[in-house]
Formats: C-alpha cells, structure tokens, sequence
C-alpha cells in the first residue's frame, strides 16, 4: 500500500520568510547605502549627474529653498584621480554631496575651475595638485563678484550628489614620483540679485550661497599614483 504524503511534507517556509525579510531590508537600506558603498568600491562605476548638467538657478530673488538656507556645512567633496599615462593624460573624477535635505545653490562654472599647487583662495571649485600639472591646465581665475549670473549656479537637490571630471597634464615629476590632490568649494559671499524676471518679487536679498561656516570646504588629500 502506497503511503499518502501529506501536502505540505517537505516545506520549509523559512527560506520564503527570509526573501521577505532581505526585500524589506532592501527598501529601508538601498537608497542612503548601496550608491556610498558602489562609489567607495568603484568611483568611476556610479556617482551621480554631470554637475554640468544640474539645473540653472532661476530668480531666486523669490524662489530659494527655505531649508537650504538655514543648514550649515552641508557639502561634501570626494576626488578621485586616475594613474597618469606615459603622455601626461590625467583625469580627475570630482563628486560633490548634498547632505542636507534643502536645495542648494553653488556656484559652478565649468570654465573656471582653478587648478594650483597651493589654495589661491578664489571662490568656487578648484583643485590643489602637487606637484603642480604641466603648463596649460591651470583654470581661469576671475575676480571674486559681488554677486553671480543665475546661469552659473547650479541647484542641488536634498541628498543629490553631481560629478565632474577634468582632464589635465601631469608634469614629468608627478608621473615619475606620483602626488596628492584634494579639491575645494569656497563660497563666503551670500550674493546679490543682478538681474529679476518681470514681475517678480524680491523676497530674499541675496543669492543664498553663505552656508559654510568656514566659508570653504575641503575633500580628503588622495594619492596620485605613479604611471607604469
């Protein structure tokens, strides 16, 4: 007589119960750790939106982000640099991380970005190299403005991180002996409205960039390893 297995012989729901649990983990646990952990891992793998590509600020005589004017320091840097190339190549990977949870202007204009061997305490971006790149990769410095073109601040959403990469000439020095690089965002203007859309009314006085206590931010200093 054949003996009658019961439906259920055999199961065992705890590999069931631990999909659930891994899935619910997941959602509470991906969206703050999984794009810090693949960017540690592999800066080049994942990052974010070209900063470049941010969006423009648009009269902020009337529209700023409330929160994002009242936080302090909420900027982080990370600089990642590849190994020089026998000819001098060297691309720098710049990640730049809103903490906060308000919207943040920065001043960011993609042809003027300062790159020297010591801090020449310009605003905006810039790296400090050492031993400085070859002649010819040094950004163009302007004057320190009372206050910027809409078009050249950018607006970083809550927790929202951008890239930028730069492309220089290492000097024979730094491929045959490596260096550091660490970048900088320095802002201790607050701003002032140049231009307002019709109709608009003015709200805030100025631009809201003042949110660094120090008025500067660093990445950490990174090695620059020597080419082949």
């Amino acid at each position: 007589m054949t003996d009658v297995v019961p439906p259920d012989a055999g199961y065992n729901p705890n590999p069931f119960i631990g999909i659930i649990l891994l899935i619910v983990l997941l959602v509470f646990v991906l969206p703050d750790r999984l794009p810090q952990f693949i960017s540690d891992l592999s800066p080049y793998l994942f990052a974010g939106i070209p900063c470049v590509r941010l969006p423009a600020a648009r009269d902020l005589a009337a529209h700023q982000s409330v929160i994002g004017r009242s936080v302090q320091d909420p900027l982080q840097l990370a600089v990642a640099p590849t190994t020089p190339q026998d000819s001098g190549a060297l691309l720098i990977r710049l990640t730049v991380t809103n903490l906060s949870l308000g919207t943040l202007p920065v001043v960011f204009q993609e042809d003027n970005i300062v790159v020297a061997a010591s801090d020449e305490e310009s605003n905006g971006f810039g790296f400090i190299v050492e031993p400085e790149p070859a002649e010819g990769t040094r950004g163009r410095q302007a004057p320190d403005p009372d206050g910027y073109e809409e078009s050249d601040i950018r607006l970083l959403g809550p927790r929202q991180r951008c890239v930028h990469t730069l492309d220089l000439v290492a000097s024979q020095d730094m491929i045959d002996n490596g260096g550091t690089i660490r970048a900088y965002y320095r802002m201790s203007l607050p701003g002032e409205h140049q231009t307002l859309s019709e109709g608009v009314t003015t709200i805030y006085a100025d631009q809201g960039l003042d949110y660094l206590s120090e008025g500067v931010v660093f990445s950490a200093a990174v090695d620059i390893d020597p080419g082949d």
